[in-house]
């Protein structure tokens, strides 16, 4: 087993259960009758998701129950046992279409807490249905769960780490690089990565994971991947568990758990649900398949999770058009600044180095601090735009949304509110007729 790719998709996927061949389900079990495991022969070759009951012989995860009395087990990188292996854990499964041959779990965060009132986090990132049992400020917590939305995890497995110096596991995106210190933050923790060995390109938006100790409240890091490979063969069946986190424009492109980006065509089925359903904080089973020349997962077929019946839209995506000015991986337009990173997609031809000067329109995701693009792609048309994001008041007093103003006062009526608004260009950064874009 492939420790380091293992260990990145764990901490990348969360809420999902990749298979590199489908499979039918095993029958559940129980440890408090007599187990009764199904024989079956086509188990996924790998499963990846949430342990929900281990018994002496069998673990459940993802509605399987694989027989795993002679499984290998491994967590944290450390041998162990069956009995080691915690109902809410997420987990990796290898098997042999019969049974486990292999179970590693690592978890996705390793880190001091920060508290603020009631809400707790590590590095920045949010920790949702975190069990507050009186922490300290800093006290060391490892955590297994998903992201189910920008900077905040689910959480579904918690522990407290005694060790102040065990090696700790973090990620999130890169804020106030500084390569001549050797340091940048995720969050509100400093990371201190001078003498680490580094994987890909460090710049700010940048998403990495981060291995490294605890040292007078920053971490010293041993190990910082910046680098986004999925390495799976072409044509790999996969099965995708989890929330939408992100849907660009027409809805050709949708993000799972903060992470796993997968592109939708004509061809892809809906079940329990159509296009105009995916809405971020929706849960949905996805099926799809790795494309190696495209570079993308392709799903085939999108399950709604019918008891999501009140999926939150969130106010943490972002969509504008204009014409854009590139430098240091910063996108620019009406003076605001986009982030490229390493999990911006480029449609219509588009690289990196080809955006300077052309007229694009920007989807993705921000936060107070940064807005990171995830789709770039060519705008056909001028005329209209379509914007989503928050009217404010300049200093000037005027109502604008990512540097435009209405030079009829059509945006003045949505002043601190987050909007789709389809608008039409008048020139540089005036538009005119601005209406909700149903």
């Amino acid at each position: 087993m492939n420790n380091s790719l293992i260990k990145s998709t764990v901490k990348l996927i969360s809420l999902s259960a990749i298979s590199l061949a489908l499979c039918a389900c095993g029958s559940s079990s129980s440890s408090n009758k007599t187990n009764v495991i199904s024989e079956v022969n086509n188990f996924p070759s790998v499963i990846i998701g949430q342990v929900s009951e281990v018994t002496s012989n069998a673990i459940t995860i993802n509605s399987h129950t694989v027989p795993a009395s002679s499984a290998e087990v491994e967590l944290d990188g450390k041998n162990a046992s069956l009995s080691d292996i915690k109902v809410g854990m997420y987990i990796e499964v290898e098997t042999n279409g019969s049974q486990a041959t292999e179970i590693e779990y690592d978890p996705l965060l390793k880190g001091p807490v920060y508290i603020d009132g009631d809400t707790l986090s590590i590095a920045g990132i949010t920790l949702n249905n975190a069990q507050n049992t009186n922490f300290s400020q800093g006290e060391l917590l490892e955590v297994s769960g998903y992201n189910d939305s920008t900077n905040s995890i689910a959480v579904t497995y918690q522990a407290v780490i005694s060790n102040s110096q065990e090696e700790l596991e973090l990620l999130g995106n890169i804020s106030n690089l500084n390569t001549q210190s050797g340091t940048f933050n995720l969050g509100d923790l400093l990371i201190n990565y001078q003498q680490a060995e580094v994987e890909g390109a460090l710049n700010n938006g940048q998403f990495v994971e981060v291995e490294g100790v605890l040292n007078e409240g920053h971490i010293i890091a041993t190990e910082v991947d910046a680098e986004q490979n999925l390495n799976f063969n072409d044509n790999t069946q996969t099965e995708l568990e989890g929330v939408i986190t992100f849907v660009n424009n027409d809805e050709t492109l949708i993000t799972i758990n903060s992470k796993w980006q997968v592109a939708i065509n004509d061809q892809t089925q809906f079940e329990d649900g159509t296009a105009t359903n995916l809405i971020t904080g929706q849960r949905v089973e996805v099926d799809a398949q790795w494309q190696q020349n495209n570079n993308q997962l392709l799903a085939t077929n999108i399950e709604f999770d019918s008891s999501n019946t009140d999926p939150s839209v969130t106010n943490y995506t972002f969509s504008v058009s204009g014409q854009v000015s590139v430098s240091d991986n910063i996108a620019t337009i009406n003076g605001n600044n986009f982030t490229l990173t390493n999990q911006t997609r480029y449609e219509d031809g588009l690289t990196a180095q080809t955006l300077n000067g052309q007229w694009l329109e920007l989807e993705g995701t921000y936060n107070n601090s940064q807005a990171l693009v995830i789709e770039a792609e060519i705008e056909e048309s001028t005329s209209t735009l379509d914007l989503k994001g928050n009217v404010t008041l300049n200093t000037n007093n005027q109502a604008e949304i990512w540097g435009y103003i209405s030079e009829d006062s059509s945006l003045s009526q949505f002043i601190n509110q987050y909007v789709e608004l389809e608008c039409q260009w008048v020139n540089t950064n005036q538009v005119r007729a601005c209406v909700l874009d149903d």
